[in-house]
């Protein structure tokens, strides 16, 4: 699939989607750029976050979203409804004004409400693809993006889902090379917990294996998520946050070396970091902003529907991803071959394949398994118990192959006969291999 190659002269574009728990935010990317935008609610600023948030009028059926609906509430004029995401994972109803709703259908409210925003740059029609990213992406959230998505009809031939580690690692290919030549440092954080991502490069491998380690820190949560507007209080925060960070900075890139720290969210706005600020700008390249993961997720869209010579170079193995690659040998042409079945790098949740093959005179098949981190190979049977005796090459089998978590691989074999010379006898094998 090549991007944008059905329209050489219109202008194409690619987006990607935050959903975030508290704000969301959409970048888009079109086909004459290098460089994603973000899309702001307000013309001229940099006003990017949508808080996640719906409003319901009181008594009647009409609903506000983002920061209108959030100027509604404060106004007394509505029913504030948050918390969307978990709601729609749980998918127990959610009680507005005493009537029942189902989540799913908040949710896709919500983002139907929000991508009318680019109205404003441009048609839904002019998109070749859109990228949702999230904190948490696991089967049962792509299980309601699916739902999601599919109640909205987009006009939108491809449609991704990835955690906010694919969408860091889409965003740091499209930057210089300097930025990559070691470790990188992402934290974000809006005066709850700290979520940091470890993002680390090793060089001595081809494709350079990237993988993202993503853990929390809770020494800087502030009780009411924001800064006092008491200035003795504001004050004391801002020195216990700043003493605070700086521990956490010093720990963080202790022994190693970090060529890139990204400061993301709002609760880098404010300018309480000195001490901690100091330390970081030493031999490392410090940005600070809150729109990376959009995107990131608009690069991964592009990536995903013209992958870019950027792909070939790195891989990604974090912990939605395969990690190693999956395939067997076949006769090809009297000559064997290997065949792959499966791509390490890619997420467990959008993979799997299905193929026939003709035996020669075994009643068992052998499973490839390279491990992309160790660069070890092992070979996992598959033992065709029971198979009925035929001449050879006269046993036609489907191999079915899925994935149940990043580490489990589910085979599944299917007798198929051969033609009208046998008929197929029923039998079928499943098993699970952890890879």
């Amino acid at each position: 699939m090549q991007f944008f190659k059905e329209s050489k002269n219109a202008r194409r574009y690619v987006l990607g989607y935050d959903l975030g728990e508290d704000v969301s935010q959409i970048s888009f990317l079109a086909s004459d750029s290098d460089l994603p935008e973000t899309l702001s609610t307000l013309a001229g600023a940099e006003a990017y976050n949508i808080p996640t948030v719906l409003c319901k009028r009181k008594d009647v059926n009409q609903w506000f979203y983002g920061k209108e609906a959030i100027a509604k509430i404060e106004a007394g004029e509505g029913v504030r409804v948050d918390g969307l995401i978990e709601a729609a994972r749980s998918g127990k109803r959610v009680n507005v004004d005493g009537t029942g709703y189902d989540p799913v259908s908040l949710l896709t409210l919500f983002v139907k409400r929000t991508l009318s925003l680019l109205s404003m740059e441009l048609s839904m029609d002019m998109v070749d693809a859109i990228a949702f990213t999230t904190r948490t992406m696991d089967s049962r959230m792509i299980e309601v993006l699916s739902e999601v998505t599919g109640a909205l009809s987009l006009p939108v031939k491809n449609i991704f889902y990835q955690s906010y580690e694919d969408s860091l690692y889409h965003y740091m290919l499209y930057q210089p090379d300097d930025l990559l030549s070691h470790a990188v440092i992402a934290c974000d954080y809006s005066f709850g917990e700290m979520t940091v991502y470890d993002m680390k490069l090793n060089h001595r491998t081809k494709p350079i294996v990237v993988t993202i380690d993503k853990t929390t820190y809770g020494g800087m949560v502030l009780s009411q998520g924001r800064f006092s507007e008491n200035a003795k209080e504001r004050e004391e925060q801002v020195v216990r946050l700043d003493q605070k960070f700086l521990e956490f900075a010093e720990k963080t890139m202790e022994g190693r070396i970090v060529s890139s720290v990204f400061l993301l969210g709002d609760g880098f706005r404010d300018q309480w970091m000195q001490k901690s600020l100091e330390f970081l700008c030493r031999t490392r390249r410090v940005f600070q902003g809150n729109n990376l993961f959009s995107k990131g997720a608009s690069i991964a869209a592009r990536e995903k529907v013209g992958p870019s010579e950027r792909m070939e170079k790195y891989v990604l193995l974090d912990g939605g991803k395969l990690k190693s690659n999956i395939g067997l040998l076949v006769k090809k042409q009297g000559k064997e071959a290997y065949h792959a079945l499966l791509d390490a790098g890619e997420n467990w949740y959008d993979i799997g394949t299905s193929l026939d093959l003709i035996l020669e005179d075994e009643n068992f098949i052998d499973i490839i398994i390279t491990s992309l981190t160790a660069g070890e190979k092992h070979v996992h049977t598959i033992e065709l118990n029971d198979l009925p005796e035929r001449p050879p090459r006269t046993t036609r089998l489907r191999m079915k192959v899925s994935m149940r978590a990043a580490d489990k691989v589910i085979i599944h074999i299917e007798d198929m006969g051969f033609g009208e010379l046998f008929e197929n006898s029923g039998l079928s094998w499943s098993e699970e291999i952890s890879v």
